[in-house]
């Protein structure tokens, strides 16, 4: 039993020893933060070029980023990015992009900005009127002027694949 109550006691103490170390900075209120709803709203209104604007010429995209039915998500470039956009505003009507929570910037200590964004968009296919709703969160990391360099997407597309059926 000793020997249990001292073995308890060192595991214990470890666990406290732990130090914890900063990473970086979470902001509620950032430029880049209003720079992901300047986004959505661009996306609402159907302006691919607006939304290009944000983004550095040599930005990857990352993740789902499957517009087109049939095509495997992969990395993409700004162009086929613009591409996808397009190709959504040309076959759906009423997009909306509501925030399911508030956005947070993460300025992590070795020096880049992530904004994290959640978001639900809905929008109607306009070959069969079906609406479709569908869950995204965002990834996109800024360079020190402001842009885009990376974006990370993460949803389900079945809503929108059975929506255009």
């Amino acid at each position: 039993m000793k020997k249990l109550l001292i073995a308890l006691l060192f595991v214990s103490n470890a666990a406290f020893a732990q130090k914890m170390a900063q990473g970086g900075i979470i902001y509620k209120k950032h430029p880049d933060i209003e720079v992901m709803r300047k986004l959505a709203a661009l996306y609402e209104k159907g302006d691919a070029d607006g939304m290009a604007k944000f983004f550095d010429e040599k930005v990857q995209f990352i993740g789902m980023g499957r517009y087109v039915i049939g095509v495997p998500p992969k990395n993409r470039t700004l162009t086929e990015a613009k591409d996808g956009w397009k190709n959504v505003i040309d076959h759906w009507d009423d997009l909306k992009m509501t925030e399911t929570q508030p956005p947070v910037a993460l300025q992590y200590s070795n020096g880049s900005l992530v904004v994290q964004s959640w978001w639900i968009i809905s929008l109607v296919n306009k070959k069969t009127r079906k609406k479709a709703v569908v869950d995204m969160v965002l990834f996109d990391e800024f360079d020190k002027e402001g842009k885009i360099i990376s974006q990370r997407q993460y949803y389900d597309p079945n809503q929108m694949i059975d929506a255009a059926k």
